[in-house]
This record gives structure tokens, sequence and C-alpha cells, in this order.
């Protein structure tokens, strides 16, 4: 097949370009919900308890219909899924203008909202290979975690915030609503090409050997296997430091909780460097290897933020970052600006392993089973994400929460570590004779 001029640059090529503005689109859509969401429970409701269920009623159905939603979605066609799914998820968000001070029925629709999009993920990462070349997987996967960053920011930082503070939460859901119509024209236009050659028809594989057939893959595949489990250690960290996020901030930096943006900013910093890094990084060194790199420059940047005062006097007695000319001079504590400089390469270990990771599961696994690899690594992530979920914050609150962090990173090391070497668990080597890199 001939190299077509759309493929030579990303963003030219009509159908992933599609697929990233109907992401973009539903992305801040979904976003700037979840926040209304948030603050219009803790308005009817004053109590973090009813919090904790709106987040448990978006996180179970991850749980329970992630890997047969994932198998449901290899077998429908990709579009389709999406469309339709665009379509639900608008439905769900108007029946949330009736229902906005109705708890209990907010809690529902939450719960109906996180069913429906169980497809979205595998069946979008599933399309990816479909509409890009292998060699653009990297870039594509960078390009698609992008998507996913500049949705928060449009619809928690900007959309969310600015029409409740001016119309309200049916303002909120109003616009979100429009959004989804929005993002399935968008996506019901998308002409799926086929990058891999076409394969003989074979009857079609049971229910259950379908929701199977993901786990099979990564059973098989080292490559995907190891992918699998940096990538599901990394999101599970991350929520972690998400939620320790407000309490480091006040603890050990002094400052309100408010102003954690000086942690976040930095990160983000990073995460931006990660995009463009990410895809050069995947063609020198292999996708898998960026993985590998990417989450241990995370665990290490846990273990610094646990560690940060002797991290910083490390720096001052050995390296001269001028962070003590900050401290005298801008008045800024020389903890806080060592945390933001930590920040940066967490942001951008974890945009390494997010895309560099799903370009190694669209390498390995084969096109039929993409959306049930990526239905199983997203149910696995959340189940292991779910009691730290859970707990976290209390244990902070006993032994504090550097030592939680510390102890997070260790947990983390030991646990991949033995998943890595297990031979109980882990597939068998890559062959001698393999390539270093599909691509």
């Amino acid at each position: 097949m001939a190299v077509q001029p759309q493929d030579i640059r990303l963003l030219k090529n009509p159908p992933f370009r599609r697929l990233l503005e109907s992401r973009v689109i539903g992305q801040t859509a979904q976003n700037a919900m979840l926040y209304a969401l948030l603050i219009l429970v803790v308005e009817e409701t004053g109590s973090s308890v009813q919090s904790t269920i709106l987040i448990m009623a978006f996180t179970i159905p991850t749980i329970v219909l992630g890997i047969p939603a994932g198998a449901i979605a290899d077998i429908l066609p990709k579009r389709f899924t999406l469309v339709v799914g665009y379509l639900a998820r608008a439905g769900i968000v108007g029946a949330l203008i009736y229902y906005r001070h109705d708890v209990w029925s907010i809690f529902l629709l939450a719960a109906l909202f996180s069913s429906v999009g169980q497809f979205f993920p595998p069946a979008e990462s599933a399309t990816v290979p479909a509409v890009v070349r292998q060699e653009q997987l990297p870039a594509a996967n960078s390009l698609m975690v992008f998507t996913l960053i500049l949705g928060q920011v449009a619809g928690m930082v900007m959309l969310a915030p600015f029409l409740l503070k001016l119309l309200g939460a049916a303002a909120v859901f109003t616009v979100a609503a429009l959004l989804f119509l929005a993002a399935a024209w968008v996506v019901a236009a998308m002409r799926l090409g086929v990058s891999e050659p076409e394969q003989p028809a074979t009857a079609p594989p049971s229910f259950m050997d379908a929701m199977l057939e993901g786990f099979r893959v990564l059973r098989s595949n080292r490559r995907a296997y190891l992918a699998m489990t940096y990538l599901t250690t990394t999101i599970s960290l991350s929520k972690v430091l998400v939620i320790l996020l407000p309490q480091y901030t006040h603890d050990v930096l002094h400052i309100s909780t408010e102003d954690m943006v000086f942690v976040a900013a930095p990160a983000a910093i990073g995460a931006a460097a990660g995009l463009l890094l990410a895809p050069p990084l995947a063609r020198l060194l292999g996708s898998w290897r960026v993985v590998a790199f990417g989450f241990a420059v995370f665990l290490l940047g846990l273990v610094g933020l646990g560690f940060i005062v002797y991290v910083r006097d490390f720096f001052e007695a050995h390296v001269n970052l001028g962070i003590s000319f900050v401290e005298e001079r801008v008045g800024v504590s020389s903890v806080i600006t060592m945390t933001m400089i930590l920040a940066i390469p967490l942001g951008l270990a974890f945009t390494l392993v997010s895309a560099a990771g799903r370009a190694v599961l669209n390498e390995e696994a084969p096109q039929h089973a993409q959306g049930r690899v990526f239905a199983f690594q997203g149910a696995l992530a959340d189940t292991i994400s779910l009691l730290p979920l859970l707990i976290v914050g209390t244990v902070a609150d006993l032994v504090g929460v550097r030592a939680t962090l510390l102890a997070s990173a260790v947990s983390a090391l030991a646990v991949s570590a033995y998943l890595t070497f297990s031979h109980r668990f882990g597939p068998p080597s890559v062959p001698a004779g393999r390539p270093a890199e599909a691509g």
C-alpha cells in the first residue's frame, strides 16, 4: 500500500483528526459534568461520605463491566459504539438537569453514565491502530493522552467553574449534553481505514472466549504484560498522589490547599514535555523500554516527595539550583521550590508511561482483541486503586502523608518487581530472534 500524504503528519490524517476532535469535546463535557456533580453533592448534603459514594458510583461499574464491555466493543463496529455511546451520555446528562436536586438519583445516573462509559476507552484505543500506521502509534498515543489532559483543563478548570458561578449546575449539564451531541456528530463522519492486512473470515468466538481473549494476550505476550503491569501500577499511584496532594500541600509545604497549583502546574509542564519526548524515545529505545524508564522515574519522584527535606538539603549542599536564592529574594520556601522541581519529572514520567504503554498494547495485541486488552487493563487499574482510594487518607492521618507516599512507592516497587520476574504470573521472555521493536 502506497504511503498517502495524510499519513505523513498525523494531524493531516482525517480519520485520526476526527477521533482527536471527538475525544477533546467528549472529555471536556465529561470533566465539566464531574466537577459540577462533586460541587453539587457537597452543596446538597454537606457530607464527605456522599462524595465518596459518588466516586464509588463511577468506579464500581468499571470493575464489574469493564472486561465484558471490552469484549462487546471488539464485536461491535467501533464508530457505531462511539456514536451510540456519546448519544447515550448526552441523554443521561440531560436527565441530570431534571434530577440535579435528588442525591440518590444523581448516584444512579452517575453509575449509569459510568456503565455506558466502559465501552469508550477500549473502542477509542482499538480505533487508533485502524487509522494510523504502526510506526505512528507512539505519536498517536501521545496525542490521545494530550486530548485527555486538554479535556481536563477545558472542562474542570475553565468551563465548569465559570458556568457554575454564572448560571448554576443546570447550565453545566446543558452545555455538557450539547458537547456530547457534538462529539457524536464529529465521530459519525469518521472513516476507518485499515492499517493491517485483512484477515480471512473466521467464525466469531463465543462471548466468554471473547472476554478471556484479552487476558490470554497479556498472559502470552511479555511486552504487553509488562506494559500493562507498569501502566496499571502508575495509574494507581497517580490516584494515590491526587488524594494525598491537598494534605501534602498543607502538612509538608505549609501552605493553603488551594495553592496546590504550585505543584500541579510544574507537573503539567512535565506532562507536556512527555508528550513531545515519547515518540522519539519510543523510536530510539522501543516503546516497552520507555514504559519501564518512565515507571522508574515516577517511583523515584514519589520517593523524592517523601524525602523532600533531605532532597532539598542534598541539592543545596551539592548542586547549585538557586533554591536558597529563591527563598531569600522571592520569599518562597526552599521545600516548596524543591517540590515544584520534582513535580516536573513526575508529570513527564506519567505521560511517558501512559503514551508508550498504550503504544505497546497497540503494537502487541491483535487488531481483533485490542478492545478486550484495554478493557482488561482499565478494569484492573480501577480494581487495584479502589482500596487505596478508600483508605489512603486515613492512613496518611495516622502515619503522615510523607510516610504514606514512601510506603506506596515501596509497595508498588515490590509488587511490580514480583510480577516482572515471577514465573507464575509472567509470560515467557521475548524470543531472542525477535526484533527489539515491532515498529
